[in-house]
């Protein structure tokens, strides 16, 4: 039995580490003495040369000393490199030394990667490849302009198939994009070729709106001319919808007709469509009302419908902010109708809040003075009425905070009269979070009217 238990591990304890048992000799009775200080240790350190000690734990430090394989392996490998970390990762390797052995590896720039000249007959297919990708934007970056042509001449013929490429994209994005008036001019034509395809594409349709930025106005018809046939595809696609509202942006107000013609015909579908609400938002932005009247009767037609759906209402928004004087008026009028109701959904009281604003400071406000005092007293109701809306809204999650919202927008007596009502609910608005909330927008309401006085 050895000297410290039958169920003691040889490999732990031959050699033993010095630091686990002190007091203890080095090494047990029976075997060479192989403290530092004898003369077999000195022998043999002589003997194996010199080397670097690692894997020795310092008294009090957490580790111990490596087991008899691990020291046999080591001397097997010889001397241990020891590895050195950064503390900044950002910079991981950048204080790194030949001696640790970590020397920093960073890639070499992309326009390194192959020689032009012996990959020039396969440019189209280098275009595919991540790497080859990197490599040719690089090199059209450059501003080598033969380079630049070459690389051009290789990429024209096959333009719209790589246009919806994960790695080609990349490759006639920058041509388009630094491309001479001449290349660009040549590209947009080639990429007319698979229009729709590409549009309707993840990585195509960024290409497509990369022709949009750069085509001129005679290009510019002529991508309306090939989109026109299957534009309401594109506009209820996921990636198409985006093509079509850069054709809003970019085109002509007369050259998109052809989109405003296609949501004519739908128009209420479209608004409440996840894509389509987008498109009818950029038309209301971007084309003159007289030219979108028709789509407009059909919205002021289907308000309360589309007030309260999750896509509508930001058309109805919308046409309150950049509508004619008459939408805004009938839409007032319409949520007015209903207030308390449409305060308390969460959809349409983002077009309560909006009503409030753009009649108190929006482009028509003082035009729409009337409206704006039938809203106030929807909120506020008759004289002498026991349960006034605004008290019904004060436990509301969303009425809650249009009641905020109207303090912002109240003035004089109106401030003075909302005032009153909610201090006469103030013991049962301050047994809730909601209900403190609106006490504290009170008070900074009310400091905020001292002040302008």
């Amino acid at each position: 039995m050895g000297p410290y238990g039958m169920y003691a591990n040889p490999y732990s304890m031959f050699p033993p580490n010095p630091y686990m048992y002190p007091g203890m000799p080095f090494g047990y009775p029976g075997f060479p003495d192989l403290s530092p200080t004898s003369s077999a240790a000195a022998a043999a350190a002589a003997a194996a040369g010199p080397q670097r000690v690692t894997g020795v734990a310092r008294p009090g430090s957490k580790g111990g000393g490596r087991g008899k394989g691990q020291q046999q392996q080591q001397q097997q490998q010889g001397p241990e490199v020891t590895k050195t970390k950064s503390r900044n990762k950002k910079n991981k390797g950048a204080d790194a030394s030949p001696e640790s052995g970590t020397a920093a590896e960073s890639e070499p720039p992309a326009d390194t990667f192959f020689v032009f000249e012996e990959v020039l007959p396969k440019l189209a297919e280098l275009a595919t490849e991540e790497k080859g990708a990197k490599f040719l934007c690089a090199k059209v970056d450059g501003g080598d302009a033969e380079v630049k042509e070459k690389i051009h001449s290789a990429i024209l013929p096959v333009a719209p198939q790589l246009a919806s490429d994960v790695a080609g994209t990349q490759v006639v994005n920058k041509l388009l994009e630094v491309g001479t008036p001449d290349q660009r001019k040549a590209l947009v034509v080639a990429l007319l070729q698979d229009l729709v395809k590409n549009a309707n594409d993840p990585h195509g349709c960024r290409v497509v709106q990369k022709m949009l930025e750069v085509a001129s106005r005679e290009a510019l018809i002529q991508m309306a001319g090939a989109l026109e046939k299957n534009v309401t595809c594109c506009i209820e696609s996921m990636h198409g919808n985006h093509v079509i509202q850069k054709c809003v942006e970019r085109m002509p107000p007369e050259s998109v007709s052809f989109i405003i013609k296609a949501i004519e015909d739908k128009t209420v579908e479209m608004a409440a469509h996840m894509y389509g609400c987008r498109v009818v938002q950029r038309l209301l932005e971007h084309c003159a009302p007289a030219q979108l009247s028709v789509m407009l009767d059909h919205i002021l037609d289907s308000i309360a419908r589309l007030a309260q759906d999750p896509y509508g209402n930001y058309v109805v928004q919308h046409t309150l902010q950049h509508g004619r004087k008459e939408d805004k008026k009938k839409i007032i009028n319409v949520i007015k109708g209903d207030i308390v109701n449409f305060a308390k959904s969460k959809c349409s009281s983002n077009v309560v809040d909006k009503c409030f604003e753009v009649a108190t400071i929006g482009e028509h406000a003082q035009a729409l003075e009337e409206e704006r005092a039938a809203l106030m007293r929807a909120i506020l109701g008759e004289e002498g009425d026991p349960n006034p809306p605004l008290q019904q809204m004060t436990d509301d999650r969303f009425g809650s905070y249009i009641i905020q919202r109207v303090i912002d927008h109240s003035r004089g007596n109106e401030l003075a009269l909302l005032r009153q009502q909610l201090q006469d609910a103030k013991p049962q608005l301050q047994n809730s979070v909601k209900g403190k909330r609106i006490l504290n927008k009170l008070g900074e309401g009310m400091s905020q009217a001292k002040a302008d006085v």
